[in-house]
This record gives structure tokens, sequence and C-alpha cells, in this order.
């Protein structure tokens, strides 16, 4: 009889404990959780939200688990990011910048954890879509003069943190599976050059020459070329990319344009190297040319006369160039080459 007493009251309690638990202490709970910035503290006031009124069906819960699943992606705990962020799709509609967020969630966490890798890239696909439907959208809408000057940087914005990203997880899904197949490296490049066309960032112009060089690898030089000449910046050439697609060039056999590339690598970064290669594509064709580029070879390699830099130029000046001349008149000219190489680069 006194258990079951005292199993009443522990009945009667925990009732009362429910009973206690008014719509204002669920709004504070909720104005606490989503509020706080520990992400630690704010995973346990989220949780315990749910566990308070999971079962409720309450309206707030899909918002719950969708801060869940942002914040446990944030401290790189990606199994639970999937669980609460997939609980989150299943919860019902989800405003566009919501779930353009858990797209971006889900489909970083299911790459980064390698669960998934196809709804790692399917999961990027979405986020691209949806972003552009948001652009497209804000493209069309009615805007007042002051929101048309700000619609270039929600642009910007969208393209930058989802359609990017999206595109470059994309490339690497197909990159980490594609092997020998030399058309999965092509998609892959292809993806890698929309981020690039969406951010113009760093992080995408290398991805894409990564692949331009797997391409080249398998002897693809021509889509190689393609990849890596839709990126480039000529205004602001990059060494190694421009010296890359010199190196393409040279080897498809247009030295012509392997020259273009190779002297925009050396006005990016002057290397002695790139100036010898330059040397060795144009003296038959140039002999001043050449002469000028060993010549900065020579004075960039400290002015070491053991270097090839000063045994080309010497070759080429004396048993070509100069090769009528008397020795004294010899001489006198090629320490003025010398010296024109030492007042271009600054190093009188």
């Amino acid at each position: 009889m006194k258990k079951i007493v005292i199993l009443m009251m522990m009945m009667f309690l925990s009732g009362s404990i429910l009973l206690s638990a008014s719509p204002q202490d669920q709004q504070d709970l909720y104005i606490k959780a989503v509020s706080e910035k520990d992400p630690g503290l704010k995973i346990q006031l989220l949780k315990q939200y749910e566990q308070l009124y999971g079962e409720t069906g309450d309206k707030y819960l899909k918002f719950i688990y969708l801060q869940l699943a942002e914040t446990l992606f944030q401290v790189k705990n990606y199994q639970e990011a999937i669980r609460y962020g997939e609980k989150t799709l299943a919860s019902g509609e989800i405003a566009p910048t919501n779930r353009l967020t858990l797209f971006y969630t889900l489909a970083n966490s299911y790459h980064t954890s390698q669960k998934d890798l196809e709804k790692a890239f399917q999961y990027a696909g979405s986020m691209i879509e949806l972003a552009q439907w948001v652009i497209d959208k804000a493209k069309t809408s009615d805007l007042s003069d002051l929101e048309k000057e700000k619609l270039d940087q929600f642009i910007e914005t969208y393209q930058k943190y989802y359609i990017a990203p999206g595109y470059r997880l994309q490339a690497m899904v197909l990159s980490s599976r594609a092997g020998q197949d030399v058309n999965a490296v092509k998609e892959a490049a292809g993806k890698a050059v929309e981020a690039y066309k969406a951010d113009k960032s760093e992080n995408s112009s290398r991805l894409a020459f990564s692949l331009a060089g797997e391409l080249f690898k398998q002897n693809n030089l021509d889509d190689a070329i393609g990849v890596a000449e839709s990126i480039f910046d000529e205004s602001n050439p990059n060494e190694q990319f421009a010296g890359f697609l010199g190196t393409l060039y040279y080897r498809k056999g247009d030295k012509d344009k392997a020259v273009q590339y190779f002297e925009l690598a050396y006005k990016a970064d002057r290397k002695m190297k790139t100036a010898i290669t330059i040397g060795q594509l144009v003296y038959k064709k140039d002999i001043d040319k050449g002469l000028q580029y060993f010549a900065d070879a020579f004075i960039l390699s400290n002015s070491d006369e053991n270097s090839k830099a000063y045994q080309y130029l010497r070759e080429l000046y004396y048993n070509n160039k100069a090769k009528a001349l008397a020795p004294g008149k010899q001489d006198m000219g090629f320490k003025e080459i010398i010296q024109a190489a030492k007042v271009r680069l600054g190093s009188q």
C-alpha cells in the first residue's frame, strides 16, 4: 500500500512539473536558447527545449532543429548536424534563406565527414538552385532606387556564400571519384570554372587550375587550356598560372602563345628560370630579345658567371650577334647588354 501511495505521489509531482511549464516559460526558454552565443551552452538549451516540447507539435520546433543543425556544424559534430538538418527538412515549410543555410550545413557536413558524397553533391546542387532562384526573384522584383543600388551587393553575397561554395564542393566530389576517367575530371573542372565565375576568388581559381593540371597529366591539352584560360586574369596575371599556360602551349607546339604566357609570368614575378625559358624560345626568331632575356637571367643569378644564363648569353652574343665585330667592340657591346639588364631590373 505504501508503495502505491509513493508511486501516486511521484506521478502527481511529475504532472505538476509539466503543468508548471507555462507558455511564458516555454517562450523564455526558446528566446534564451536561440540568442545564446556560446555554442556549447546553446546546444544544451536547444536540446532542453526539444526534450520538453518535442512531442507537443510545437510551432517553434523546426527552428530549434535548424539552430541545432547549424550550431552542431559549427562545433564540427557533423553526424549530429546531419541528423538535425534532415529533421528540419522533414518538419515543414522553411523560408528560403533558412533552407539555404540548411543545404549549406548538410552539404558540407556530408562532405567533410565523408559519410555520403552523393548526398553532399545533391545538397550542394539544391543550394545552388535555390540561391539562383532567390537571385532571379530579386532581379524581377519592384525595387526602389535605393534597393536597386543594393541589388548588386545582394547578388554578390549569394554568389559568394552559396553558389560558388556549392560548385566547389561538387567539383571536389567529382574529382575525388574521377580516377582516370577524363570525362569526370572535365566535369569537375567545369564546376570549378562555374565557381570562379560566381566569386572570382583564389579558392575557385586554384581548384580550377588544379583540375586543369589533372587534364594535363592525362595529355588532354585542349581541355586543360580551355579551363585555365577561362579563369586567367591577363590584367593581373598570376605567375604560377601564366607559367602553367605557357607550358601547356609549349607542349602543344605553339611557341608564340607559350612565349606570350611566359612573358606574363615574368611580368608578375621576375624569375631567372622563366627568363631563360623565354630566351630559349625566342632567340632564333629575335636574337636581340633572346639576348635581353638571357642578360636578365644572368643578373637574376646574382651575376654568376658559372650560371647557364651567362653561358647562353656569351654563346649567343659572341658566336652569333657580334661574330663579325672586332674583339674590342665585341666586349664593349657585351658590357652594354649587361648594363641595360641591370637598369631594367633596378640592380645597378
